[in-house]
Formats: C-alpha cells, sequence, structure tokens
C-alpha cells in the first residue's frame, strides 16, 4: 500500500513539475526556454519510468494467466471418458458403477449425479431410482451454489416445474 502511494505521489510531482518547466520554457520563448522545454520532457520520461513497473506487472498478470492458470485448474479433474465409453457400448451398469464412483471421489460435480439420473429416466424408465439418485446427491454434493445448480438441472430432467 506504501508503494501505490509512493507511486502516486511521485506521479503527482512529475505532473506538476512537468506543467511548471514547461510553462516556464514557453514563456521565455524559443532560444532561453529550450532547456526548460528539455527538462519538462526529462520529467515525463521519470513520470513513465515510475508508471512502467505496475503497468507491465498487469499486463504480465494478464498474459501469465494464459499460460498458469490459477488455483482452480490445480484440484485433479474427474475423468468422464470411461463412464462415457461404457455408455457408448451400452453397458450401462458399469456407466452407472464408474459415475457412482466419479460422485463420490468429485463431491463438488453435479454431472455425475445428473448422468446417473438420465440412465434411470431415459435408459431404465424409472423415476423413483432418478429420484432416489437425486435425493443422495443433494446430501452429497458440496458447495451451496452446486447444490442449487443442481437442483435446477434436475428438476429439468425430472420434467418438473420450478417452483413459485
Amino acid at each position: 500500500m506504501i508503494g501505490v502511494v509512493l507511486r502516486v505521489a511521485g506521479l503527482l510531482l512529475c505532473g506538476t513539475a512537468w506543467w511548471w518547466l514547461s510553462a516556464k520554457g514557453q514563456a521565455q520563448g524559443i532560444p532561453g526556454g529550450m532547456p526548460l522545454v528539455l527538462a519538462a520532457h526529462a520529467v515525463l520520461i521519470v513520470g513513465a519510468i515510475i508508471l512502467a513497473k505496475p503497468i507491465a506487472g498487469f499486463a504480465g498478470d494478464l498474459m501469465s494467466n494464459l499460460f498458469m492458470p490459477g488455483g482452480r485448474h490445480a484440484r485433479p479433474q474427474p475423468m468422464y471418458s470411461i463412464p462415457e465409453s461404457r455408455m457408448a457400448a451400452e453397458d450401462y451398469a458399469g456407466a452407472l458403477e464408474s459415475y457412482a464412483a466419479l460422485a463420490a471421489e468429485h463431491p463438488r460435480e453435479i454431472v455425475p449425479h445428473l448422468r446417473m439420473m438420465e440412465i434411470w429416466l431415459r435408459v431404465y424408465r424409472d423415476p423413483a431410482a432418478a429420484q432416489t439418485i437425486r435425493d443422495n446427491a443433494l446430501l452429497s454434493i458440496k458447495g451451496k451454489k452446486n447444490r442449487v445448480k443442481f437442483e435446477t438441472a434436475a428438476r429439468l430432467l425430472m420434467g418438473e416445474s420450478p417452483p413459485a
């Protein structure tokens, strides 16, 4: 915080010095005021140097996020390829097992629960089992936002109308 205050004070000082030197140089005219105008431009360069570090830091942070993303990408991501391939091979029991393992391994994910509900609804045509999956998911999903997202998606999947 002290660095920001010092930079702002330095920029104000540079701006004031630039204005004063420019005004004095222009008032004296071309032959005598030229050194003051050159000094004013030197003060502008000093002001640019003061601004360079924060601007470079800001631009550097933006660019580094392209190559080294933040903490949200540091955690392991769930592997959906195994249950998806079992779904494609029509091994629905194996897909249900894989999705259940994913749901247990990644408690913040809502997709495994939705996929299990979808299998029970569309393949086995058992809404009671899908409702059981939904109730269990609401107990196991971590995070209030995730629970709300899951409730909305599950309601849509089950064909229910949103609450009034």
